[in-house]
């Protein structure tokens, strides 16, 4: 705040914007960190077969409604055994995003926290997108196992969707990188009398 004109100056505005807009996202990753896996374990667990059905594992989605039948127990806990390491993999995404923006919110701005956090969100999308179609494949074949012969399915699927999200991924690598070194230069600057 200016002390002679009582007022706050135009770099005090914008870091109240970012505090505040940093405070919202933060809280609304947190939200889907919570959300992801209770949706998907509800999916595994209340899925009857209907593919209009509200809950709905996220990879059986796509499946060809021709092949879904009501699953036993076992497929239900196999199939979402094969679709953790995804979620959990998107799970931990948002958890460093939720950091991301705590820090924000604290005025933290060009950190090395900030820096490996933006990494470590992008490894784990990065990652997730290898994952998928391996997810994909194994939760396909454990939805229709128990069908008869001829009605078993293995789907591999690899779309612009996944594509476009390891451009992402790589694109936000990169940043947390440029950013790091820019934080080095700027501790740097200051050391240097």
């Amino acid at each position: 705040m200016n002390h002679k004109t009582g007022k706050n100056t135009l770099k005090e505005i914008l870091m109240d914007k970012i505090k505040k807009m940093s405070i919202f996202l933060k809280y609304a990753f947190l939200l889907a960190l919570i959300t992801i896996p209770a949706f998907e374990i509800a999916g595994w667990v209340l899925f009857d077969g209907d593919p209009d059905a509200y809950f709905i594992p996220e990879f059986l989605l796509t499946l060809d409604s021709a092949y879904l039948a009501p699953l036993t127990e076992g497929q239900k806990m196999l199939g979402a055994l094969a679709s953790a390491p995804y979620m959990v993999l998107g799970m931990f995404c948002f958890w460093q995003l939720a950091k991301l923006f705590g820090l924000y919110s604290q005025g933290q701005i060009f950190t090395a926290e900030n820096s490996a956090c933006y990494r470590k969100a992008a490894w784990a999308l990065l990652i997730g997108e290898i994952v998928y179609p391996f997810t994909q494949t194994a939760v396909t074949y454990i939805a229709t196992m128990n069908n008869a012969v001829g009605d078993r399915l293995i789907s591999v699927g690899f779309d612009d969707t996944n594509l476009g999200n390891i451009v992402v991924a790589c694109v936000i690598l990169a940043i947390s990188w440029v950013m790091d070194e820019g934080r080095k230069l700027q501790d740097e600057a200051e050391l240097t009398i």
